[in-house]
């Protein structure tokens, strides 16, 4: 299992739940790409090891190609991380 850093614009609501808007990832061309995500299909929770994580799948619209992504969001660091399974 793959996990790179990455940038992610979210928000929160009034009971502080996340929601990422956008990602951003590096193109073929090594160009970052800002990316709106189109649709959260699912998140959850999860705990490994005592590492309090969200994850978050996501669909995102590359060029005219729906794409599914996860990524996950460290409570108590506050980063993203994109997985590759």
């Amino acid at each position: 299992m793959f996990h790179m850093p990455v940038d992610v614009n979210a928000t929160f609501n009034v009971q502080g739940k996340i929601k990422p808007i956008y990602i951003r990832l590096e193109d073929e061309q090594h160009v970052l790409q800002t990316y709106k995500i189109e649709s959260i299909i699912f998140s959850r929770e999860e705990n490994y090891a005592g590492i309090s994580t969200l994850l978050f799948c996501c669909n995102i619209l590359v060029g005219d190609c729906m794409q599914m992504i996860n990524m996950k969001y460290h409570i108590k660091t506050h980063q993203w991380v994109l997985i590759n399974n």
